[in-house]
């Protein structure tokens, strides 16, 4: 091999090199500003349940933390407060929501204090 040819060869490993670390740092880029853009999103929705007045199944269960099976158990328990106009579809305000979890608490929110008469939440895993 001549020595132009050698110096070309290792010019080619050099620019597929540069290419791959630019990938990379564009990849670590996309990452980033995703990450940001899903954040944003997640305080998008966090803003519209406090407009939404009320709520499906899924909604419902995104905004009390639980999973829709466990919201459905609570349905047929007449656990939670709940309506179907319809018959069919399950809808929730978020009024009686907010009622309710506050019924739920153990510690009362206006004075700090433990509230006996309440049982703790079961836990279904």
């Amino acid at each position: 091999m001549t020595a132009l040819n050698v110096e070309s060869k290792n010019k080619g490993t050099m620019n597929e090199q540069q290419q791959t670390v630019t990938n990379a740092q564009w990849g670590e880029r996309c990452s980033v500003k995703l990450d940001k853009l899903l954040s944003r999103v997640d305080r998008i929705i966090g803003m519209l349940f406090h407009l939404k007045g009320t709520f499906t199944v899924e909604d419902a269960a995104l905004y009390l933390g639980i999973t829709p099976s466990h919201l459905y158990k609570l349905v047929r328990k007449y656990d939670i407060p709940h309506s179907r106009p319809t018959n069919g579809r399950i809808f929730f305000s978020k009024e009686d929501l907010d009622k309710w979890i506050k019924s739920r608490m153990l510690i009362e929110p206006e004075t700090g204090l433990l509230n006996e008469s309440k049982q703790p939440h079961e836990c279904y895993y």
